[in-house]
């Protein structure tokens, strides 16, 4: 990401702090109700790669940040994150503890299976 501010900024430092990356970032100009998404994966464990997508409703000077699953084989709904006027509200700490909760329950199942 070029620019240095603004909450793409914010929620990509947060990111990285707790160990993710952002391996694509696509702008979508022809959707009106998604601007952006991103796919990120686990920095120790790529097999986690999730779904990131900046959700917009105008009307309402709300966007919402959701991120899914893209290894279940169901929408699998792992947390969100509201914005409005574009400002992040205070609920950044908690989306990347969900974030990092989802990514250490995955690592715990697969140990856990490769144990068997």
């Amino acid at each position: 990401m070029k620019k240095h501010s603004g909450y793409k900024y914010h929620i990509e430092q947060a990111l990285i702090k707790n160990h993710w990356k952002i391996v694509e970032a696509t702008s979508s100009d022809g959707n009106i109700w998604e601007s952006e998404y991103w796919i990120i994966k686990a920095v120790h464990n790529s097999d986690i790669k999730l779904y990131f997508s900046f959700n917009k409703a105008w009307q309402y000077e709300l966007s919402e940040v959701t991120i899914s699953d893209m290894n279940a084989s169901e929408y699998t709904h792992i947390t969100s994150l509201y914005l409005t006027k574009g400002k992040i509200s205070d609920g950044l700490q908690q989306f990347i503890t969900d974030l990092n909760t989802f990514r250490n329950t995955i690592k715990y199942q697969h140990e856990n299976n490769s144990k068997s």
